[in-house]
């Protein structure tokens, strides 16, 4: 009971941050972006190896530098939960969006993929999970949603997280 309350507050919550962007000029744009890259994603990880999707997804400019990273944020995340029907978990479609777009204002993001060992009623399965990092530290991450997963791939590359 109290984790479906909890995923329906969540859902209001990004519901009202989805709205309250439209009224924004700075948002609305962006708003379009975020949804077609998150409509795009499936198709673009499926035609290549992992490291060329995410070159492809690393912006080449910081044409949003000077954008309220908190607000951008927000909106990433709205649409990420929002986005129930996508093939990609939460987690992933959150940091690959984060990741694409904080990095285009400015924000030097890295992505760890993880994973971990839990019981199931039938015997032990493999749990997977990404979150972002700035500085080699989970960025805007609660820590019990990583703790125990062993990072198993960094990007980019030459960023050294935990």
């Amino acid at each position: 009971m109290f984790i479906m309350l909890t995923r329906i507050v969540r859902g209001a919550a990004a519901f009202r941050t989805a709205l309250l962007a439209r009224m924004d000029p700075n948002l609305r744009p962006l708003e379009r972006e975020i949804r077609a890259l998150l409509r795009a994603m499936p198709a673009r990880y499926d035609a290549q190896p992992l490291p060329d999707f995410l070159a492809e997804l690393t912006p080449r400019e910081t044409d949003l530098a000077g954008m309220d990273e908190r607000a951008l944020r927000e909106l990433i995340d709205a649409w990420a939960r929002l986005e129930r029907n996508h093939p990609f978990g939460l987690c992933l479609r959150r940091s690959l969006l984060r990741y694409h777009f904080l990095r285009r204002a400015g924000v030097e993001l890295g992505i760890v993929f993880g994973a971990r060992f839990r019981r199931a009623a039938k015997g032990q399965s493999i749990a997977g999970h990404a979150w972002n990092t700035l500085n080699g530290q989970p960025y805007h991450e609660q820590e019990e949603d990583y703790q125990g997963f062993r990072a198993i791939y960094h990007w980019p590359p030459t960023q050294s997280t935990r």
